[in-house]
């Protein structure tokens, strides 16, 4: 045997040695670079300091490939052993650097850039070769470069301009007077572009100011759906005028369009909320002038007496007191401000005007602009307040003769019905504001212009915001729908929108033009979005114990809500507390509102639950839900098995016998008993050669014999000789077992089955 396995072994090796022998020449005769292999393993896109996401046509960007050769070391390789020379690929122009980044012993590394690679707009290649000069053995690296554009048709148009959310995140709690707090505002890139060089620059409300002098702020360039933020600190001054107060937030950057770089701004004013100090309303200060005696002409000047008067409950302290005329007319004095006495409640002051006109008055309705500055004492605290009025002075038009007492006549527009919709109109909404408006004048007008502007809560749904009519005639009129829009976040409440109309008219030889400014007023809505959910109800409620009753609720509105409260009416019910108060809940915000219930009686129980609130329109609005539960008695601990009481009798008392079914079932299981028997009395015969058989556990003599079996030593001629006798009686009990069957099959009667011999019953 172990001269054929060498033999075999042998012939194997020598087949083994015979195919190396041949395979050598064929691997000498391959072209295959005596310095080993170079392959790319990375690369690294840059356009400047910054990673673009992605190129496209006429971009240009540098690409560094890393590229790596085991079979040569970092003290082996010399860069001017070998040319490194770029192919045709979807980039061009560029020029090219080996640098080495690996040393001494250590596998090769090098960088290969590529600098200026101007990207053709088509495919993702880039393809170049490394050639050993002495030898002339060239070896191609291409790679893909996934920034690339590809050859998309979208690449041919300018990306639209990137989106960016404004947002600010600061304290929790409304700024104090003279308190100073640090906000977080974040720009959010929504779009796939970089946002390079983005500049943040703030300007807050009247009564904020930004502390460390710093308005403007640099930012490290945003990528694609990422987030830059900046943190500010502002502070309240120490008389805040309102408690809605804002910080306009812009933001100015450069990004790649997919042709050309371009600029772009995204703007939005966030809100800040303050407490005003103080709860004095600012007092109301009304301009009355002197009566003229006739219209001022032109060339003319007239005495003109201004009166102001304190209708407020505080004093005015250093009023002061200016005057703009209109177009035609001139105020003959020194001083362009008069500095008024301190006014106190309900007292006047008074200033009086020269007016001169011009040589030419284009139109009767002139006017002057009187404004009045002061302080006021709001809560113990010095608070600047103003007043402005515009006061009409009648005047004669150029041309028009003072003797004759005729005043030029000046058409006017007035818009006489409007309607949008309904009684109120729901914040974010779009609605139609349709109006007519009549020429109320004798003359016809020409030219009419037309422009709405809908302030901070409307804005136009779509078109421009300008009209244009060729005329209309005297007590005409005209029908014009606006579409607009409610903005989300437009406040509760009558809001406006302003028309302006300007307008040119024919008077004789001369021609005029005239204007109207018109505001109409509108309700606004905020809806109500404060939702509440169905309650969460425990799985198994226990009369007795408390259980908790949770109503999860969210305010989807743009507005906060006010004084909400919460109650529970129930009966057989116990809680600390049938009502509570909530208090405000800021828009966007959500929670749950909790109830300690103890039922004290089993069975179901009607609850109904209310929620009573203030919406943003300042009406009371009422939740109520109805709801059940049931309680369960707390159910009896378990008796444990130790504590049941015995069972009469010992033992078993079953009737076995009627189960059975007679002697024949009997039978049966004596039958299997003689099987179950037989076998396990061989196992015990395989363990103890010199073992018969054991019945009796209190034979002493048997119990010897076992022992004396187990720890006798083995014999191999003994086992054979035993083995032999358990067959003979293994036949002889099968033989037995056969006539004890026959004899139960034929249906013998057990009575006539006669007594076994002594020794085959011990067997059984």
């Amino acid at each position: 045997m172990r001269s054929a396995f060498f033999k075999r072994s042998a012939a194997l090796l020598c087949a083994v040695l015979l195919l190396f022998t041949l395979a050598v020449p064929a691997f000498a005769e391959g072209e295959l670079p005596e310095d080993g292999a170079f392959f790319a393993v990375g690369y690294r896109l840059s356009v400047g300091s910054s990673t673009p996401g992605r190129l496209g046509r006429g971009s240009t960007a540098d690409i560094t490939v890393t590229v790596k050769n085991v079979s040569l070391t970092a003290d082996t390789f010399s860069a001017d052993q070998y040319d490194f020379s770029k192919l045709i690929d979807s980039f061009s122009e560029g020029t090219v650097k080996v640098s080495e980044e690996s040393k001494g012993s250590d596998p090769l590394v090098i960088k290969v850039r590529f600098s200026r690679m101007k990207y053709s707009g088509s495919g993702q290649s880039l393809r170049f070769q490394i050639t050993r000069k002495d030898t002339g053995v060239s070896q191609l690296i291409e790679l893909t470069i996934a920034e690339a554009g590809g050859t998309d048709e979208k690449s041919d148009q300018p990306a639209p301009e990137p989106q960016v959310l404004v947002s600010c995140s600061g304290p929790q709690t409304p700024l104090e007077p003279g308190q100073e707090a640090e906000f977080t505002v974040s720009f959010r890139n929504l779009s796939d572009l970089e946002l390079k060089s983005p500049v943040a620059s703030f300007t807050p409300s009247e009564s904020l100011s930004i502390s460390g002098g710093s308005y403007s702020f640099l930012l490290d360039p945003i990528k694609g759906k990422q987030t830059g933020s900046v943190k500010v600190k502002l502070k309240a001054s120490d008389s805040v005028s309102s408690p809605a107060q804002s910080l306009q937030a812009d933001l100015k950057f450069t990004y790649f369009n997919n042709v050309s770089e371009a600029q772009a701004t995204a703007s939005d004013k966030l809100p800040i909320l303050t407490i005003a100090r103080g709860g004095e309303a600012p007092p109301v200060v009304l301009a009355s002038r002197s009566t003229l005696k006739k219209p001022i002409a032109a060339g003319e000047t007239a005495s003109l007496t201004v009166t102001f008067s304190n209708k407020g409950d505080v004093k005015l302290l250093s009023p002061v007191a200016s005057f703009t005329p209109s177009d035609a007319l001139l105020i003959e004095s020194d001083a362009g401000s008069v500095l008024l006495p301190d006014l106190d409640p309900g007292q006047t002051a008074s200033v009086s005007l020269t007016l001169r006109a011009l040589p030419e008055i284009t139109s009767a309705n002139q006017s002057i602009q009187a404004d009045l500055k002061f302080t006021y004492s709001a809560g113990g605290t010095m608070t600047q307040g103003s007043s402005s009025d515009r006061l009409s002075v009648p005047a004669n038009p150029t041309g028009s003769s003072s003797g004759e007492g005729a005043e030029a006549s000046v058409p006017h527009i007035v818009v006489s019905d409007f309607s949008y919709g309904g009684e109120s109109v729901d914040a974010g909404s779009n609605f139609e504001l349709k109006l007519h408006f009549e020429n109320k004048g004798t003359l016809p007008i020409e030219n009419i212009l037309l422009m709405v502007d809908g302030g901070e809560n409307f804005t136009l749904s779509g078109g421009s915001s300008s009209f244009f009519f060729a005329s209309l005639a005297p007590g005409a009129g005209q029908d014009q729908i606006l579409p607009l829009q409610a903005l989300p976040a437009a406040k509760s409440g009558a809001q406006s929108v302003a028309l302006s109309f300007k307008y040119e008219y024919v008077d004789g030889s001369k021609r005029g033009s005239g204007g109207e400014d018109i505001k109409l007023s509108m309700p606004v809505v905020q809806p109500d979005r404060f939702e509440i959910s169905s309650p969460q109800i425990p799985e198994s409620i226990n009369v007795g114990e408390e259980t908790v009753l949770t109503i999860p609720y969210v305010n989807k509105g743009k507005s906060e809500i006010a004084n909400v409260e919460a109650s529970v009416t129930a009966e057989n019910i116990d809680t600390p507390t049938k009502s509570q108060y909530i208090g405000n809940i800021a828009a966007g915000a959500g929670g749950n509102i909790g109830f300690v219930l103890t039922p004290e009686e089993s069975g179901p129980i009607p609850l109904v639950l209310k929620i009573t609130y203030e919406d943003s329109n300042e009406k009371v609005q009422e939740k109520e839900i109805s709801v059940e539960i049931f309680a369960e008695e707390l159910p009896m601990d378990p008796i444990p098995d130790g504590d049941l009481p015995p069972e009469d009798g010992e033992g078993s008392s079953f009737p076995w016998t009627p189960v059975l079914g007679g002697t024949g079932a009997a039978a049966v299981f004596a039958g299997g008993g003689v099987l179950f028997a037989l076998r396990g009395k061989k196992k015990k015969q395989q363990s103890a050669a010199s073992w018969s058989g054991w019945d009796d556990p209190d034979d002493e003599e048997a119990l010897a014999n076992w022992n004396e079996a187990v720890n006798a030593p083995e014999n191999t001629e003994d086992f054979e000789e035993i083995e032999e006798m358990e067959e003979m009686e293994e036949i002889e009990k099968i033989e037995d077992l056969e006539d004890l069957e026959e004899t139960f099959h034929t249906g013998a009667d057990p009575d006539e089955w006669g007594d076994p011999q002594e020794d085959t019953e011990r067997e059984w």
